[in-house]
């Protein structure tokens, strides 16, 4: 998809964004839909509680990120807190290899949305 980005729509991205980008996709795609790729994606979480649903997760994006995008290093992931009427989702942090950048990313379970982190964020979690 960079090429075709690049080379059609004109779009320069970032390492950071391109990886970013491809993590969208890859998180997002449903996993056993590929015949090819049997384990491209994340499976349908299904009728689980949360805490099986996030170990799931955790397993499978450590699992599919190490195959499909090497370009990042998982350092960890956990349980990020339900926000006002939602479920609890994950905090995946990373490292880009290339440039040894963080990147912490939001995982929405429900929907597959990922977002990046902001800092502050983060350093909120740290204060007592």
């Amino acid at each position: 998809m960079g090429f075709l980005h690049r080379k059609f729509l004109g779009v320069v991205e970032t390492p950071r964004e391109a990886v970013l980008r491809n993590l969208g996709h890859l998180l997002q795609a449903k996993r056993g839909a590929a015949s090819v790729l049997p384990g491209f994606g994340l499976t349908e979480t299904g009728f689980r509680s949360d805490a099986e649903r996030l170990a799931g997760l955790g397993l499978e994006i450590r699992e599919t990120l190490s195959r499909y995008e090497q370009r990042v290093e998982v350092v960890s992931i956990d349980e990020a807190p339900a926000t006002a009427g939602g479920a609890p989702g994950l905090v995946v942090r990373l490292l880009l290899r290339d440039s040894h950048e963080p990147m912490d990313l939001l995982l929405d379970p429900g929907s597959r949305r990922l977002r990046e982190r902001p800092p502050e964020e983060a350093a909120g979690e740290d204060d007592p």
